[in-house]
């Protein structure tokens, strides 16, 4: 199972960039839960769920989930380092930059730039750090 969250601040993406994200997603062979407020996106896959809330820690602290994306928060980057779920950061702003950096020094997980960001390098990106690579 993939976790994904964007934090409190972030309920929706524009169109273009929620396409992106549902596209990477909806190619991973493994259950998605999102807390996603916005227009469900066009390319939503059947492995994706998109919920207003979710209980972050705990679903983090569940032995199937393998992989947390995320802007790079730090109570979420906390939860999933004391959890031992590996990162995929989208740092929007502020000290999530800074969070992310740290995550992927002591390789714990990487960076996606949101600048250019495709399906596919994001899809690329979430199966390297999940640990499957087929």
């Amino acid at each position: 199972m993939a976790v994904v969250t964007f934090g409190s601040m972030i309920d929706h993406f524009d169109s273009d960039l929620a396409e992106v994200l549902s596209t990477a997603l909806s190619r991973l062979p493994f259950k998605v839960v999102w807390r996603y407020r916005g227009p469900a996106p066009r390319n939503l896959g059947n492995n994706t769920l998109l919920l207003p809330w979710l209980p972050q820690n705990d679903l983090l602290g569940d032995p199937r989930t393998r992989l947390f994306l995320t802007h790079g928060g730090a109570g979420g980057v906390q939860e999933a380092l004391y959890h031992g779920v590996p990162l995929v950061g989208v740092p929007l702003f502020r000290d999530q930059f800074t969070n992310m950096a740290r995550v992927e020094y002591l390789g714990a997980g990487r960076i996606v730039s949101l600048g250019g960001l495709t399906a596919d390098k994001l899809y690329r990106t979430l199966r390297e750090v999940s640990g499957n690579q087929t």
